[in-house]
């Protein structure tokens, strides 16, 4: 494997004088850089990024915080996009992904904990938004860069990366509306804690007060004990919109008895072999992968948006 002090003894030059060339120090002058890089070329040297970031005390790495999942869960295949997005966004800088996941929240901490302290990653994707989340209260006391995925719940000026969710929930809700011609539409949430959830419920009943149509909301595991029950208290039901696909994909079996149509959000080609839905909203996961890692490194943007595309 070619070194650093091959390059310099081809050079003629010190080793010190070689890897500042190499990394663009303006004390070396522009004709010795440029040599030294040809000599380093035509050898075939390849940087060795994770030895340099661990002089700078970091890692080449950036970790990925999954919210907390329980063992048992599937995987969702909006993450695995998101990660996709993320891996190819961060192959030309050199950066590699490490993933944080846990079944509870204490597990969760000591996880970038370790990633913090033994592997000293210090730069981070949080792949949710949720309100006092002691995961970004850590990163925020510890002054670590981060990036959250979704819309931050709390008063920090915490950095992000979303989807206008109310304008998703309000264009699922129109072109369900105006492909079927319904009247009682009813939108389905979980009842966890996520925002992007009451965004795009929010964005539902926008749509519906315009239409001058009574709102539903309904939170699938508090209110009814199954879809069948809801439906059966709601027989004017006429349409369903389901906040995210793991909720669709939950309740699929009970739908296949009925003829309801309905509208979900995402796009992956996982769901879209196991679902038969409508119609769906593509979030373009890939993309805010790779927005996060965009923003991720430049500090003087606090947020961007990707649009999303009715499909």
């Amino acid at each position: 494997m070619v070194t650093i002090k091959d390059i310099a003894k081809q050079a003629g030059v010190s080793v010190s004088t070689t890897s500042r060339a190499l990394n663009d120090n303006p004390r070396i002058s522009a004709e010795t850089r440029e040599r030294v890089k040809k000599i380093a070329a035509e050898l075939g040297y390849q940087p060795n990024y994770t030895a340099r970031n661990l002089t700078r005390g970091e890692s080449n790495m950036v970790g990925l915080i999954f919210p907390v999942t329980e063992d048992t869960a599937p995987a969702n295949p909006f993450h695995i996009d998101l990660m996709r997005g993320v891996s190819t966004a961060l192959q030309p800088l050199h950066y590699e992904m490490v993933v944080a996941i846990a079944a509870t929240q204490d597990e969760l901490l000591e996880e970038v904990r370790s990633m913090v302290n033994q592997s000293k990653v210090h730069n981070f994707l949080v792949f949710y938004a949720m309100s006092n989340d002691p995961i970004t209260a850590y990163l925020r006391q510890n002054n670590l860069n981060f990036v959250i995925i979704g819309h931050p719940t709390d008063h920090y000026p915490d950095r992000f990366v979303d989807n206008d969710n109310v304008a998703a929930g309000k264009a699922a809700t129109e072109q369900l509306l105006k492909i079927h011609h319904l009247t009682h539409p009813a939108f389905l949430e979980s009842v966890d804690p996520w925002l992007f959830e009451r965004e795009r419920a929010a964005g539902y009943d926008e749509c519906m007060s315009t239409h001058h149509l009574e709102a539903v909301v309904w939170q699938l595991g508090t209110n009814a004990d199954s879809l069948d029950d809801f439906l059966n208290n709601h027989p004017e039901t006429d349409g369903l919109l389901f906040s995210d696909d793991l909720l669709f994909v939950r309740f699929s079996h009970e739908l296949q008895k009925r003829s309801l149509p309905v509208f979900c959000f995402n796009n992956s080609r996982l769901m879209g072999m196991l679902t038969n839905s409508d119609g769906r909203i593509d979030l373009r996961p890939r993309e805010l992968g790779r927005e996060a890692v965009k923003l991720l490194f430049d500090p003087m943007r606090h947020h961007s948006y990707v649009t999303f595309q009715v499909n």
